[in-house]
């Protein structure tokens, strides 16, 4: 063979490595996102069986704000674990960087939302007002990137997801 021929197998050998890593390498690891995928289901499980009242229903009592401000402390803890856990289901880093944009963005939106009971002003109401803001959003965004990744596809699937 000749020079000329060599430098060229070469050069297409090498091509064709560098293809083959890069899609390697672009591809999604999907025994990893099985196992993200199933763990995210656990914690979405963890906060649907909790009682949807899990308080007392005296609204204007402090013992109320408590006992829901102990709740949402557990279902907050999920609901971080499960973000988590979809991150590991992503399949690129665009993919990523949308969901860390949308948490975020989500994360300041539910601060926001949920201190406007306070910003009304209603006296004893503003307090349970402002957890059960907390509670039901935190639950619906656990619904929607639940489809949003169709997390139905993967074990510890929830009969609700």
């Amino acid at each position: 063979m000749g020079a000329s021929v060599k430098f060229h197998l070469s050069i297409v050998a090498a091509c064709c490595l560098a293809a083959c890593t890069e899609s390697v390498y672009s591809q999604p690891d999907e025994s990893n996102a099985v196992k993200h995928g199933a763990a995210a289901n656990l914690e979405y499980k963890a906060v649907f069986s909790r009682s949807k009242k899990p308080c007392s229903e005296d609204y204007s009592t402090a013992p109320y704000i408590q006992c829901m401000s102990i709740d949402l402390t557990e279902i907050e803890k999920h609901v971080d674990a499960f973000v988590e856990n979809l991150r590991g289901v992503t399949g690129s880093q665009k993919e990523l960087d949308a969901l860390n944009q949308t948490d975020k963005n989500w994360r300041a939106y539910r601060e926001s939302i949920c201190v406007l009971p306070f910003a009304r002003g209603q006296g004893t109401s503003d307090g349970p007002m402002s957890v059960e803001c907390r509670w039901d959003i935190n639950r619906a965004y656990l619904q929607q990137l639940s489809g949003i990744y169709n997390l139905s596809q993967f074990p510890n699937r929830s009969p609700d997801q």
